[in-house]
């Protein structure tokens, strides 16, 4: 074997889908900093209540000042929030595990709802929601178990996720 072996190329980055549960949803937390990311993704506030289904990519932030643990969750490439403290400790590991393994990206269906603005007669706001970010995603201990990841195509991004089952 020669001194200037060729190394092997990195495995490249791939997009798949999580699993989801039987009515399995993870609340995502901290909306409340990503409303205009929101807004651009989910279009202008309406008297009716937003439901809009879109593909969720949970990303690992170990650097994170507040938790080591940390999962953010990004839509249309678009940070929008995180999982939750606790949530996030459990899909840590899995997100680690399968990035370390496969170098896949991992995605699931989300949901942006709320966001509605209730206007009087004058075109005064009287009432306005919020929006608020919901995970299709199976329990940690579940996720992995009989499950096998999807791959998603770029194709599936554009399309988005098919609707909630539950």
């Amino acid at each position: 074997m020669g001194l200037f072996r060729k190394k092997a190329p990195e495995p490249q980055p791939r997009d798949v889908i999580l699993p989801a549960g039987e009515d399995a949803y993870v609340e995502v937390v901290g909306e409340s900093f990503y409303q205009d990311a929101l807004l651009a993704i989910a279009g202008p506030k309406t008297d009716a209540s937003c439901r809009k289904r879109k593909w969720a990519q949970l990303v690992r932030e170990p650097q994170n000042e507040y938790d080591s643990n940390a999962v953010a969750v990004y839509i249309d490439g678009r940070k929008t929030g995180h999982l939750c403290r606790e949530d996030a400790g459990e899909y840590a590991v899995i997100l680690d595990e399968v990035w370390a393994s496969y170098r896949l990206n991992c995605f699931c269906g989300a949901e942006i709802n709320g966001g509605w603005l209730k206007v009087d007669a004058a075109g005064r706001t009287v009432d306005e929601g919020s929006f608020g970010v919901v995970l299709e995603l199976a329990e940690p201990d579940e996720l992995l178990g009989e499950h096998t990841l999807e791959e998603l195509s770029p194709q599936d991004l554009a399309a988005g996720p098919p609707p909630h089952r539950g």
